[in-house]
């Protein structure tokens, strides 16, 4: 007790340092466990900035690969544009006898091809144009002569000459189509032949409109190996009708009419074979032998065409495209149908109707058409 009385700063200054030793180890406790939480969260903090900067290397570049498909879709929709200028070129509406038909009766229709007959008949008279294959038509089905074949003669129509079914107004339309395509061929050979050169229309095959016309198209029917690969027409996109035609003559009378074959026509194949009429040979100015003697000087000198009469005979394949489908709608809706409606597809729709020239069809009916599917 006399110490503390004797030493009362000194006990004092002790009671004061320990009571502040204490409340420092208190405080520095506390302290060290708020430390480690805080180090705790900042570490959680940063694994969290690390993982979603590893995301974003997924996202480098994204910005110029957004530019990089703009541009893409830009030459797309112009590849687009030029397609349709390409195809309704080809279609030729002005001049397309589907696109210009007006609407007939089966039965108005029936008198024009009556009509037609008598006039392609005397068209091909009046222009040097025979008709028919001499080996074939020249006969008749009980094995006679046929002197007046070229009256027969239906130019890929011969069932209904004279004949008339029951066709649907659809059906007979088609088949009107048909004729006025078979009378242009006959006008194109018209303006090819020649009083000195004479063509021989062979035959005209063409293919069904329908179900009825199936029936009775008989040997007018074309058949062709590997049709479908030869034509451009595909599904509801391009639709158009195949003939072959086949005539005999030279080959200034094939260059004349396939000159004339302007879109809708497109020819699709062309065969040509050689006949053999006029190949002469040349014994007349040549010596029998080294040792003979009726070797005629003048006759060595003057040469002879080996070919007289250049003939051959041409078989074309034309296909007439009647209707142009390029509705850049429905691509479009069948594309964008698994996507989400967000601003990137209708900037999508929009670049692709803009660039391609499709003004006429609208975003929202392209939108409101996905979201009803």
């Amino acid at each position: 007790m006399n110490f503390l009385k004797h030493n009362k700063l000194f006990v004092t200054i002790l009671v004061a340092s320990v009571s502040i030793f204490v409340s420092m180890q208190i405080v520095s406790c506390n302290s060290s466990d708020n430390l480690e939480s805080i180090v705790s969260s900042i570490n959680i903090e940063a694994k969290e900035v690390q993982a979603y900067e590893e995301d974003l290397l997924h996202y480098e570049g994204l910005f110029e690969d957004s530019e990089s498909a703009k541009h893409d879709l830009k030459a797309l929709a112009e590849v687009e544009k030029d397609q349709q200028r390409f195809w309704y070129g080809i279609l030729n509406q002005n001049q397309n006898i589907f696109s210009t038909w007006k609407n007939k009766s089966p039965e108005s229709i029936n008198a024009d091809l009556t009509r037609l007959y008598s006039r392609l008949r005397d068209t091909c008279s009046d222009n040097n144009i025979d008709l028919g294959d001499e080996e074939i038509t020249n006969l008749d089905p009980f094995g006679g002569k046929n002197d007046n074949n070229e009256i027969k003669y239906g130019f890929g129509l011969s069932s209904y000459d004279g004949f008339w079914p029951s066709f649907s107004k659809e059906e007979a339309k088609l088949l009107g189509i048909q004729s006025k395509i078979v009378a242009m061929f006959v006008e194109y050979l018209s303006e090819s032949a020649s009083a000195e050169h004479r063509i021989k229309l062979i035959q005209i095959l063409r293919e069904p409109v329908g179900k009825e016309d199936s029936q009775h198209i008989a040997t007018d029917k074309l058949t062709y190996t590997n049709l479908p690969s030869k034509l451009v027409r595909f599904g509801d996109g391009i639709k158009s009708f195949a003939f072959l035609i086949k005539f005999k003559g030279h080959t200034s009378h094939a260059r004349s009419f396939i000159n004339q074959l302007i879109p809708p026509f497109l020819l699709r194949d062309l065969v040509v074979s050689r006949s053999l009429e006029g190949i002469q040979q040349r014994t007349n100015s040549v010596p029998s032998g080294p040792f003979s003697n009726n070797i005629n000087i003048e006759n060595t000198k003057t040469p002879l065409p080996i070919v007289q009469n250049v003939e051959s005979t041409f078989t074309l394949l034309i296909e007439y495209i009647y209707e142009v489908n390029r509705d850049f709608a429905p691509s479009l809706t069948k594309l964008l149908n698994n996507e989400k409606k967000d601003k990137g597809s209708e900037e999508v729709l929009k670049i692709l109707l803009e660039f391609s020239g499709n003004t006429k069809i609208k975003i929202n009916t392209i939108l409101a058409d996905r979201e009803i599917r």
